[in-house]
């Protein structure tokens, strides 16, 4: 009865019973985080962070999501509700809510969907490593910006600036984590303050604000690429390709032919892919940093690799090689090319060896990069997983490579692309010829659970 009022109300089951006695205390699981066990007092301390703990809690499996509205963790979740999980995240202590979700696992209902459950949980700890994302200025250019952001904007201001920069880097790490749906209207909102500030910005900052507009607009063609909105992503990467031009910036030049290259393989049209790649190895070659050689090096491989052309392909592999023995021992970090790595070449490595038809060489490479990646790059960690998937179908391990792709589902279910759901189907298809054995069976049943189409 309760659910139906509250699906009447439009509101949490909560909000039906808030004003009602609390008699919580008398169950003796619930004792550990309570100050008494002889009655109820008024929470402090442990006891309040509990509470809170238990309240995010429901939050997060409450289908209704926060206040009543659409669930925080839907497939089509508002960045409103993130941030608001990400405040709520933020008052609680999270080994209180181990605690919790401890106690709460001991009395689990039977009826309730495990799965789903575990994967809201797994998002909600993403969400709250990513809260130290959002610190982006020091508490009183916190409160200048917001004093900014809240009024009509009229002269140029410095700390916004600084403000966008950061979190043009900061939501590409978000990106990575809470994948695409959830990170594409506050890049949105970005990228019109980004504008407004390359319109307004005084000539001794002209060159970094447009340089801000180009990277957040790559940005929102990388999104829109993920998403599976294709003429979204070559409108945006136009528009990012000219301000980097306008900012005479050849590494950011680069990086997004890079991605140009990569989204015209993708769509089946390697040899544009080529020419892009290319374009950027002499944008590379111009700003003299490896990271933007070995990065235009890695698409040509994949280019080639599309093209069928294995002698090309393994030419652009070696150019990469050493271009990756130049970052590692010269190149100064640098946050326009955070993703890119040794993991990335291996990752690469991988996929010449399995066009090749190379298995054991392909699951070498694929094993050393997943050895190196950063354990918070989800969507990156993914993929190489589903190489692996990869590898162990074409040796017809049947039943690790259906385990493979189906823990991907799992670990990707709040955060996955579009791009990755066609990735997961192609291999599935690949499995057509064993559909009858226990192990596909299995995975289609893991498939249908988590989904390969929410996008």
């Amino acid at each position: 009865m309760l659910a139906r009022l509250s699906e009447l109300y439009a509101c949490s089951v909560g909000d039906l019973l808030v004003d009602l006695a609390d008699n919580r205390y008398r169950d003796n699981a619930y004792q550990v985080l309570s100050p008494s066990n002889d009655a109820p007092v008024t929470r402090t301390g442990e006891a309040v962070a509990a509470q809170q703990a238990e309240i995010l809690l429901l939050d997060l499996l409450n289908p209704r999501g926060l206040n009543g509205r659409s669930g925080a963790l839907a497939p089509h979740a508002l960045p409103r509700n993130v941030a608001l999980l990400a405040q709520r995240i933020q008052e609680v202590d999270l080994d209180e809510l181990v605690q919790v979700i401890v106690m709460w696992a001991q009395q689990w209902n039977p009826a309730i969907g495990r799965r789903e459950v575990l994967a809201k949980l797994s998002t909600a700890f993403t969400v709250a490593g990513l809260v130290p994302l959002f610190d982006v200025l020091d508490p009183d250019e916190q409160a200048h910006v917001a004093r900014f952001l809240t009024q009509d904007w009229s002269d140029f201001d410095e700390p916004a600036l600084r403000y966008c920069e950061e979190m043009i880097y900061n939501l590409s790490k978000q990106a990575d984590a809470l994948g695409p749906r959830v990170t594409l209207h506050s890049v949105i909102g970005h990228r019109q303050l980004a504008h407004w500030l390359a319109k307004a910005a005084p000539s001794e900052f002209q060159q970094r604000a447009v340089s801000a507009y180009a990277e957040v607009s790559r940005l929102l063609g990388w999104l829109c690429f993920n998403m599976g909105d294709n003429d979204s992503a070559v409108h945006y990467y136009e528009d990012a390709r000219s301000a980097a031009h306008d900012a005479q910036n050849a590494e950011q030049v680069t990086i997004v032919l890079c991605d140009m290259s990569q989204l015209a393989t993708c769509r089946g049209k390697p040899r544009v892919g080529i020419d892009h790649a290319v374009a950027a190895t002499a944008q590379a070659e111009r700003s003299g940093n490896p990271y933007a050689r070995a990065n235009a090096a890695d698409v040509a491989v994949r280019a080639y690799i599309a093209d069928n052309q294995p002698d090309q392909s393994r030419a652009a592999l070696d150019l990469e090689y050493a271009a990756l023995n130049a970052v590692r021992t010269d190149a100064p970090a640098s946050r326009l090319w955070y993703f890119y790595d040794e993991s990335v070449y291996w990752r690469t490595e991988a996929e010449h060896a399995l066009k090749l038809k190379q298995p054991e060489k392909a699951l070498e490479a694929v094993d050393k990069s997943l050895k190196l990646i950063d354990p918070g790059y989800l969507h990156g960690r993914a993929f190489r997983l589903l190489f692996r998937a990869e590898v162990r179908i074409q040796q017809e391990e049947i039943a690790e490579a259906s385990t493979i792709i189906g823990d991907v589902a799992q670990l990707t279910t709040a955060s996955r692309s579009q791009r990755m759901n066609h990735r997961i189907d192609g291999l599935r298809d690949a499995l057509t010829p064993w559909a009858r054995t226990k192990p596909v069976r299995e995975l289609d049943e893991r498939l249908a659970a988590y989904g390969t189409g929410a996008g």
